[in-house]
């Protein structure tokens, strides 16, 4: 006499097939996720470091504003490299309005290089990476430009970076893998009257 094979009798248990291919799509589910976490950390820091150069460049503007008769005091090539000169911040001080442009435009510098914020060892943690503050002025059609570069994390083509020669040669921004000078070179221009 034949019994019938109850349905339960026949999948009573996982194939080792089938624990494989599960195994195999949670592992590609998971490194997915990991790609996508490790390119969303370069995204954000990305975005801190062109914050932090929007902020800065915005500081030079307005000081440049409030000290409207040394605007031509002010113009610099790398600002990063400037020497401090008289401390215009005193309560005795009494400087010109040439004397406060350098003066701004060392601070600046030093808020370019994050020296303000420092760790326990006293380097520098703030500011922007490998940094190049530079102050323009277009003569011809009256308009200031206030440029920073700084060091990216990804190579970008040299075409995206032509908008300015701020930073451009110094080395600082060549790329380690290619050799391609200026390709992690990121910059903002912030042009005014």
């Amino acid at each position: 006499m034949n019994e019938p094979v109850s349905q339960y009798g026949r999948a009573a248990g996982f194939t080792l097939i089938e624990v494989l291919v599960t195994i195999f799509v949670t592992a590609v589910g998971l490194l997915t996720i990991a790609g996508l976490q490790a390119a969303s950390k370069k995204v954000n820091y990305e975005a801190s470091q062109r914050t932090t150069a929007t902020v800065l460049a915005q500081d030079m503007v307005e000081r440049m504003r409030a000290n409207a008769q040394a605007k031509d005091s002010y113009l610099s090539s790398d600002a990063t490299s400037a020497v401090a000169g008289s401390n215009c911040a005193a309560a005795d001080a009494a400087c010109s309005s040439t004397a406060m442009a350098a003066y701004d435009v060392y601070q600046w510098g030093q808020k370019l290089l994050g020296a303000q914020e420092t760790d326990a060892n006293g380097r520098a943690t703030g500011g922007l990476v490998q940094p190049t503050g530079c102050i323009k002025h277009d003569a011809v059609n009256g308009i200031y430009r206030v440029i920073i570069a700084w060091r990216g994390i990804g190579a970008i083509s040299a075409a995206d970076g032509t908008r300015d020669s701020c930073g451009k040669g110094l080395g600082r921004y060549t790329d380690p893998k290619t050799g391609d000078a200026d390709t992690l070179r990121r910059l903002i221009v912030v042009e005014f009257i």
